[in-house]
C-alpha cells in the first residue's frame, strides 16, 4: 500500500544530507581504522556522532513543526521572538476583525485576508515576490554583499536598448562593478540580445548594448552573448535570471520598455540547481565576447 500524503510529505521533510552525512561519516570512520590509533579512532567516532546528532535534532525539528497543533503553534514559535511578534500582531488583528458584523465589510476583509495568506504561504515555501516595483533590488544588493557569496551568473534578456540604462539599473551595475573590481565577487553574464538590437546581418549589436557589454567586459566580467533567434529550439532558455551561488535563483519579469513587472527569488535548493543546468545549456549556445572582440573591431 502507497503512503498517504501525509506520510509523504513528512518523509520528504528529512534533509538529503543526514544520509550523506552518514554514509560519508561510515566511509571516514573506516578508512581511520587502519591509520589512526585507537585514541584516533575514537575521537573520529565521537566527532561523527555529534555531527548526526545534530542533523537528526534538525530533522525532528522540522517534522515537530509540520505535526504541531493550533494550540501548541505559539509556544513553539515563543524560541524566535522576531516570527512570534508577527504572529502575536496577527492574531490580535484577526480577533478585532471576527468582532465586525458588517456582512459587507467581512466579505471585503475576508477576501484580503485570504491574499495575505496566500502570500504568507508562498513566503513559508522559500519564495519572495516583488511586483510592479524596483524594491527587489534593494534584496539583490543585500545578496550580493552576503558573505560567502563568491559566484554571481546573471541572464540578461535584451529586449530593448534601454535595457539597465534606467538610475536603479545604472546603480546595480555600479555595485557589480564594485564587488567585481575589489574581488569580493565572481561575476558571470551572458545577454540574450532581441534580433532587432543585433540583426543577423550587423557584426555588433546595436550601440548602447554594445557598450554596456564592453563596460562590464572592461572590468573583467565573463561575457558571453547570443542572438535570440538562435535560441528558438529551446525557448526556455530565453529568460532574465540570477543565480547567487547556491543560495537563491532570481528571475525578473519584465516589459517591451525593460521595466519590472515581476521579481520572484527563491530560496528553493531544487529551483537552483534547475536553473544552474539552464545556464550550462545556454552557455554553449552563447560565445564569449572577449574572443568575439579578438575578431572583429569595435566600430569607431
Amino acid at each position: 500500500m502507497a503512503d498517504p500524503p501525509q506520510s509523504r510529505q513528512k518523509w520528504s521533510t528529512i534533509p538529503w544530507r543526514f544520509f550523506a552525512g552518514t554514509t560519508l561519516g561510515l566511509a571516514v570512520v573506516g578508512l581511520a581504522s587502519g591509520t589512526l590509533t585507537a585514541a584516533g579512532q575514537l575521537t573520529a567516532i565521537g566527532v561523527l556522532v555529534s555531527v548526526l546528532l545534530g542533523i537528526g535534532w534538525e530533522c525532528w525539528y522540522r517534522l515537530r513543526a509540520r505535526q504541531l497543533s493550533l494550540l501548541e503553534t505559539p509556544f513553539y514559535l515563543a524560541h524566535d521572538t522576531e516570527v512570534f511578534e508577527h504572529y502575536r500582531r496577527l492574531s490580535q488583528s484577526l480577533l478585532a476583525i471576527s468582532h465586525y458584523r458588517d456582512p459587507i465589510f467581512r466579505s471585503v476583509a475576508l477576501e484580503q485576508i485570504a491574499d495575505i495568506a496566500q502570500r504568507v504561504s508562498q513566503i513559508a515555501d522559500g519564495t519572495l515576490v516583488f511586483e510592479g516595483t524596483e524594491t527587489w533590488r534593494i534584496v539583490y544588493e543585500k545578496l550580493l554583499r552576503s558573505p560567502g557569496l563568491y559566484l554571481y551568473r546573471s541572464v540578461a534578456w535584451v529586449k530593448t536598448a534601454n535595457y539597465w540604462q534606467d538610475e536603479p539599473g545604472r546603480k546595480s551595475m555600479a555595485v557589480n562593478f564594485e564587488l567585481h573590481d575589489n574581488e569580493r565577487l565572481n561575476i558571470e553574464r551572458i545577454a540574450v540580445i532581441a534580433d532587432q538590437l543585433w540583426p543577423t546581418d550587423a557584426v555588433w549589436p546595436a550601440e548602447r548594448i554594445r557598450q554596456w557589454l564592453h563596460d562590464q567586459h572592461l572590468h573583467g566580467i565573463w561575457i558571453k552573448f547570443v542572438r535570440e533567434s538562435m535560441l528558438k529550439k529551446e525557448p526556455e532558455l530565453i529568460c532574465d535570471m540570477g543565480i547567487y551561488g547556491s543560495r537563491a535563483l532570481g528571475i525578473q519579469e519584465l516589459d517591451d520598455e525593460c521595466s519590472t513587472v515581476k521579481f520572484t527569488l527563491t530560496f528553493d535548493f531544487n529551483k537552483v540547481a534547475e536553473a544552474e543546468s539552464r545556464w550550462n545549456r545556454l552557455a554553449v549556445y552563447a560565445e564569449s565576447y572577449a574572443d568575439y572582440l579578438d575578431r572583429f573591431e569595435l566600430p569607431r
